[in-house]
């Protein structure tokens, strides 16, 4: 009898466990519930894991990524093919935040450490209050430029500019990220958001929501325009844009649909190849929408835009030949680019919309990040490329062979992320010496 009752007991307990692994088989195939509630689980385990890390300072896991690439530092240099000059490399290096100078070797000609709660000492400009970092670690350069006297100006919770020694010259308390474009007088653009709460003066738009903006500050720090990007879509006859697909304006985890990402102004030298625009015309990147346009500043008139064929881009910027490059993330919701192929370089004609790729998206190409990413054209036409995902800087001519490549490595499996580089000619900066009269004003 009990032997009986102990075979039905196995028999119960296997049917059940074979019923408990088919059932695990559909979820995971087909996605039905609990999926999703366990993949957030699964991910909350891992955020709570990696905040602990963040908070202690045991390990920075925000700035981490796998690493694809073999090496550190700079693993390529080809002398004879690259183009000449210094690189600015924004990144983690040696347990902070950091702009480093870098020749061609990799050896930094100057530094710039930047520490978070140095610069600011409060964060009532960042909002909502939960966006308050906690440690020196919670932040992201993100956008950085060099001016000819060696001073830098950057995004690090706000826009800052320090000169060649490391001291703060000014500083803008707005929550501006991504880049930081010169203009003709001086000043700079930068990209900034504002949090709305509240009554929306644009309805169908339900806040809470970012409101994305176009900043113009002065050479001496001071905020002399603000631009909305809704409002400049909206007065344009875009407010389809916003809405594509049916989609509400705050359905997005961080209430954002629109993410503007980069704006540059057409100098005057470069206008004659762009007879459509006209000098101080505006390039501006909105990676939601899929869409670079081009606007007066001064009447807010967009003159030009385009969807595509990028997909989730950064980094559009006018070029001397009279046409438009991107850096097309292509983004396709994997961690590699599986699915589409990777990230891409893609020069566009904005007068017959007709595109071509310069770099990536085929095999012997591979490049991938998912988020950020920069491209610069250099006088010898190489590209510099900025994967940040990836914690690499990738020099390639037009034939497509890497010429130069610095990897930042973190350990043997991880880089820290690269969220920007720019290459500068040697004749751009004013001397020759990066020595300091007041050394004790580096951090």
């Amino acid at each position: 009898m009990h032997k009986r009752f102990d075979l039905a007991k196995a028999l119960f307990f296997a049917a059940v466990a074979v019923v408990i692994f088919v059932y695990g088989v559909v979820v995971g195939t087909y996605e039905v519930f609990p999926h999703h509630q366990i993949l957030f689980l699964e991910k909350s385990v891992v955020q709570v894991v990696d905040e602990a890390r963040m908070l202690t300072k045991t390990k920075p896991t925000k700035h981490l990524f796998k690493a694809r690439y073999a090496g550190s530092g700079v693993v390529t240099r080809d002398a004879a093919r690259m183009a000449p000059g210094l690189t600015l490399v924004a990144s983690f290096f040696d347990g902070g935040l950091e702009l480093r100078l870098l020749d061609a070797g990799g050896a930094a000609v100057n530094r710039w450490p930047v520490r978070l709660f140095d610069l600011w000492r409060n964060f009532d400009h960042i909002n909502p209050p939960g966006y308050h970092p906690v440690t020196d670690w919670n932040a992201l350069l993100n956008g950085s430029v060099m001016l000819p006297d060696g001073s830098v100006v950057f995004n690090l919770r706000g826009l800052v500019k320090m000169d060649r020694c490391g001291s703060v010259v000014w500083q803008v308390a707005r929550q501006t990220h991504h880049s930081v474009e010169p203009a003709a007088d001086g000043g700079f653009w930068v990209p900034a958001a504002r949090y709305v709460v509240g009554r929306s003066k644009h309805p169908p738009v339900r806040p809470p929501y970012f409101e994305h903006t176009i900043l113009k500050v002065s050479a001496a720090g001071t905020v002399m325009r603000e631009i909305s990007i809704l409002d400049l879509l909206i007065k344009n006859g875009l407010r389809a844009v916003l809405f594509a697909n049916n989609r509400e304006f705050n359905s997005n985890p961080e209430h954002d649909v629109i993410h503007l990402n980069d704006v540059e102004e057409l100098s005057e030298s470069m206008a004659p190849a762009f007879p459509q625009f006209a000098a101080g015309d505006l390039l501006v990147s909105l990676r939601q929408a899929n869409m670079i346009l081009v606007v007066d500043p001064r009447t807010e008139v967009i003159k030009w835009y385009q969807i595509g064929p990028w997909i989730q881009q950064h980094d559009a910027d006018f070029e001397a030949n009279g046409k438009i490059t991107v850096f097309d993330n292509h983004y396709d919701g994997t961690e590699d680019g599986s699915v589409l192929g990777g990230s891409r370089v893609i020069e566009l004609d904005p007068v017959t919309g007709a595109s071509r790729v310069l770099y990536g998206g085929v095999p012997d190409q591979p490049m991938y990040t998912a988020v950020q990413g920069d491209q610069q054209i250099l006088e010898n036409g190489n590209i510099l490329i900025t994967e940040s995902d990836s914690g690499r800087v990738l020099e390639a001519d037009r034939r497509g062979r890497v010429v130069w490549q610095f990897v930042n490595r973190y350990s043997a499996d991880e880089v820290a992320r690269v969220p920007d580089a720019t290459r500068y000619p040697k004749s751009y900066f004013v001397g020759e010496s990066w020595t300091c009269d007041a050394p004790a004003a580096r951090n």
